[in-house]
């Protein structure tokens, strides 16, 4: 029970369904009128369901994928066998309940939006992870998700949620890019069209650091626009996201193997983690 229950953890990928539903609450307090209060209970709420949606559709990828992660991963928990399919299944339709039980008390527009997401990851896993780029932006479309999602939880806008959320966007789509590259071997096997395999590893390196630039591009919008409480914060966090984006996305152009799309990966996550830190600390 103990092996099985941490492996459901490992399938639902507990750091990045913490920041989707980080994000959430990132979401609130940027749109946030200057002044307002958040409601404890809704940011509650808001973020079990961020968290509840994301590791449902992560555990759904991995039991759809086990096939390839065979190849391309065998020590992830279903290959291994560390946990059964129909375990495996249990946690997802577990964790689906909770996502849309906990958007309820944001109103119709919140479960519709939860419903949706729920539906496109599905589509996604079932159908489109294969499509290479549509694929990919369905991907990066759900990661950014939360910021629009926070938007039906409070009766305000901020056109600093915007920015945001194209800032997350095209990271995400970067990331999906370069993890491609190291899935090329078992995509590969099951007919994949991702880039890296229609048009080479390099190319994909490169469109990856393409969208990159794009979110570096906007990064300085919300302070030229005066759309950050904090101006300070904001410059010296962001200044972080962006050199790690800058460098990550240098060693995979130079060298756009598996193993440095692997480390690539992890350096893109930590940036945006701290980029989620930094909206949230200068948005306060």
């Amino acid at each position: 029970m103990g092996k099985a229950l941490i492996a459901c953890l490992r399938l639902m990928r507990v750091v990045n369904s913490f920041m989707v539903g980080l994000a959430v609450i990132v979401g609130v307090f940027i749109a946030l009128p200057s002044g307002s209060r958040a409601d404890p209970a809704l940011l509650l709420s808001g973020f079990i369901t961020g968290f509840a949606v994301s590791a449902s559709s992560m555990i759904l990828n991995d039991i759809v994928d086990i096939d390839i992660d065979k190849i391309n991963q065998p020590d992830r928990p279903l290959p291994r066998g560390d946990i059964s399919e129909r375990a495996a299944w249990a946690c997802y339709v577990a964790l689906t309940l909770v996502g849309a039980l906990a958007s309820i008390p944001g109103g119709w527009d919140s479960l519709g939006l939860v419903l949706l997401a729920g539906a496109a990851a599905a589509a996604y896993n079932t159908r489109l992870k294969l499509s290479g780029f549509p694929g990919n932006v369905i991907v990066a479309f759900l990661t950014s998700l939360p910021f629009l999602y926070a938007y039906t939880l409070i009766d305000a806008s901020n056109p600093a949620v915007i920015i945001f959320w194209a800032m997350v966007f095209l990271s995400v789509l970067g990331r999906e890019i370069a993890k491609d590259i190291a899935d090329v071997e078992g995509d590969a096997i099951k007919g994949g069209r991702t880039i890296p395999i229609v048009y080479g590893r390099r190319t994909a390196a490169v469109v990856a650091a393409l969208f990159y630039a794009g979110a570096i591009i906007l990064s300085p919008s919300p302070y030229l626009l005066d759309l950050v409480e904090r101006p300070l914060a904001y410059i010296l966090g962001v200044s972080i996201v962006d050199a790690l984006l800058v460098y990550s996305a240098v060693i995979l152009v130079r060298s756009p193997r598996k193993k440095v799309a692997l480390v690539h990966k992890r350096i893109v996550l930590l940036a945006m983690l701290i980029g989620l830190i930094t909206f949230l600390v200068s948005t306060l």
